[in-house]
C-alpha cells in the first residue's frame, strides 16, 4: 500500500521539531534529563514519553493557533478600516452632491428683516416692470434653522394685477430668489377684470462661505 505523503505544512513542522530536538541533544542540559529518564521505572518512562509527545504536538498547535488568532485580528482590523474608508467616501460623495444641490434650492443672500424683504421685492418687481405700489409686505418673520441656513416668511398683499403679471411675479420669485409660494388667495374685480388678494411665501437662504464661489 502506497504511503500517504504528509502535507507540506506538517512536514515543515516535523522538520523544525526534530531539528530542535537534535540541537537540544547537543546542549549541556540534555544529559541530566537523559539520566533522569533512565532512572525512572518502566511505567514512569511511558508516562514521561506520553507527556513529551503531547508537548511536542501541542507546542506547534499553539503556534499555529497564535498565528490564526493574529491573522483573524488583522483581518478584522482590515475589514473595519475598509468599512471606514468606504463610509468616508460615501459621506464625501453625499457632501459633494449636497453642495451641488444647494445653489438650486437655497438663495445665496439671506433676508433677515422686513425692510430687506421689501427691498428684495422691489428689485424683483422692477425686473418684470410691475408697479411697486401694487404689492406690499404685510407681515414678516425670520429665524435661523441651522448654523448656515436662514428661513424668512412673509405675507404679501397685491391688487390690480393681471393674470400675466401675477404669474410673472411668482415665476421670478421662485426662479431668481428661490421663494416657495405656500398659499394664495385671489379675487377678481368684475369691473376691471384685475386680480387682488394675498399670498404667503417662504425664503430659504444659505450663507455658507462656500456659497457663491466660482
Amino acid at each position: 500500500m502506497e504511503e500517504t505523503k504528509p502535507l507540506p505544512l506538517f512536514r515543515k513542522i516535523d522538520q523544525e521539531v526534530f531539528t530542535s530536538i537534535d540541537q537540544f541533544k547537543r546542549t549541556p542540559n540534555y544529559n541530566p534529563i537523559q539520566d533522569f529518564y533512565n532512572g525512572l521505572e518502566e511505567e514512569q518512562q511511558k508516562l514521561f514519553k506520553a507527556i513529551a509527545i503531547f508537548l511536542i504536538i501541542l507546542l506547534p498547535l499553539l503556534g499555529l493557533g497564535m498565528i490564526w488568532l493574529t491573522n483573524k485580528s488583522l483581518a478584522e482590523d482590515l475589514k473595519i478600516r475598509t468599512s471606514l474608508v468606504s463610509k468616508a467616501n460615501e459621506i464625501i460623495g453625499q457632501s459633494q452632491s449636497i453642495e451641488e444641490i444647494i445653489p438650486r434650492v437655497f438663495a445665496t443672500n439671506p433676508i433677515d428683516s422686513e425692510s430687506m424683504m421689501s427691498s428684495r421685492l422691489s428689485g424683483l418687481l422692477s425686473q418684470i416692470a410691475i408697479d411697486l405700489s401694487k404689492i406690499q409686505v404685510k407681515s414678516f418673520t425670520s429665524d435661523s434653522i441651522s448654523n448656515n441656513v436662514m428661513r424668512a416668511e412673509a405675507d404679501f398683499a397685491f391688487n390690480n394685477l393681471s393674470n400675466d403679471e401675477l404669474m410673472n411675479l411668482f415665476t421670478t420669485m421662485i426662479s431668481r430668489e428661490k421663494f416657495r409660494i405656500s398659499s394664495v388667495e385671489v379675487k377678481r374685480n368684475s369691473d376691471t377684470n384685475l386680480l387682488q388678494g394675498q399670498f404667503h411665501a417662504i425664503h430659504y437662504s444659505s450663507f455658507s462661505t462656500n456659497n457663491g464661489e466660482e
